[in-house]
């Protein structure tokens, strides 16, 4: 289950290194993913999960169709046991606070 494999990556890894992707990508053409794994900075082709048979985007999960169910992946984590704060951490603040760290205008 996703949610115990969250909360396994927390015991091993400390809760302010999990977050939630911001990388959902809904009803996109195949050479989306495509570019996303290759880019331009490889010339060798690279299928993550994927096959060359197979190299399209993976089916999403029956519990995790679309963005509207960020909520159900909320309530999971509530469920395998984390606090109402840790879950806030994990579907965005701590994203933002590496964001906010990471990207900064470069010192002169």
């Amino acid at each position: 289950d996703f949610c115990a494999m969250v909360a396994q990556a927390a015991e091993l890894l400390g809760i302010a290194h999990i977050g939630i992707g911001s990388d959902l990508c809904q009803d996109q053409p195949d050479s989306v993913v495509e570019w996303m794994r290759n880019g331009r900075w490889t010339r060798t082709v690279d299928y993550g999960e994927g096959s060359q048979g197979n190299a399209g985007f993976p089916p999403q999960p029956e519990w995790f169709r679309d963005n509207r169910d960020f909520s159900t992946l909320a309530a999971g984590l509530r469920k395998v046991g984390f606090s109402v704060s840790e879950v806030d951490r994990i579907m965005g603040r701590n994203w933002l606070g590496f964001f906010e760290r990471s990207f900064v205008p470069a010192e002169n």
